[in-house]
Order: C-alpha cells, then structure tokens, then sequence
C-alpha cells in the first residue's frame, strides 16, 4: 500500500484550474520531486496535499486513509506536513533544528515544565 496516494486530483479557482488530474504515489522510503515552470501548480498541489485547500475534484489517501475535508493540523498529525521558502525563519538554528521544530505538536508539556526541565517523555 502506497504511504500516500493523489489520483485525479484537480483545484478550480472561479474559472481558473489551477491543478488538473493531478496524480502521484509514493511509497515508504520513497524521495520524490516536483518541478515545473511557475505558475505550473506546485504549491496548489503541496496545499492540497496537506489540506491547506480542499480539492474540487479527487482524492488523497495517507496509509490508506483518506484526508480530503481534513484541517492541515489534522493531517499533520497523520503524518503529512510542509514547510515554507522562509530561510529567514530559524537562521541561527542547524537544518536538523529547524525541522525538529515542526515536531512540537508531538510535545506532552508546557512551557514552565520545559524551562524548569521537568518535562513528561513518551
């Protein structure tokens, strides 16, 4: 079973398509890329993948699952999630710190048990 799934994936703005029959798969362990021209739909696609808009015609399973009508949080916690062109976000934290950060949502304390150290782990 592929780790996640788009088939016929398609975004309309007013008269405008912006993404039309859009489809990938990609299994676990898999590297992917996409590319094209500007304007050709890549983040309409990235924001459809990860529920930032929710797609006019298709289908998006994640293990299986579909997460069309998810909110973006919702599927990020399955698993899925983005990031920006922001390289300006963290500049003074490493590469594997700034992605460590998207991970804050799995955190089981607060922010006084984190200064104090007296964080709960899992």
């Amino acid at each position: 079973m592929a780790l996640l799934k788009a088939t016929k994936l398609s975004k309309e703005f007013g008269g405008l398509k912006a993404v039309s029959n859009f489809e990938v798969t990609i299994e676990k362990g898999e590297l992917i890329g996409l590319i094209g021209p500007n304007g050709a739909g890549k983040t309409t696609a990235f924001n459809l993948l990860t529920g930032v808009y929710e797609p006019t015609t298709g289908e998006i399973e994640l293990d299986g699952k579909s997460v069309v009508g998810l909110k973006p949080y919702q599927i990020t916690q399955q698993g899925l999630a983005r990031t920006f062109q922001n390289i300006r976000l963290f500049s003074e934290l490493s590469v594997l710190d700034n992605v460590k950060i998207a991970y804050h949502f799995h955190v089981k304390y607060n922010i006084l048990e984190a200064v104090l150290r007296m964080g709960k782990s899992d």
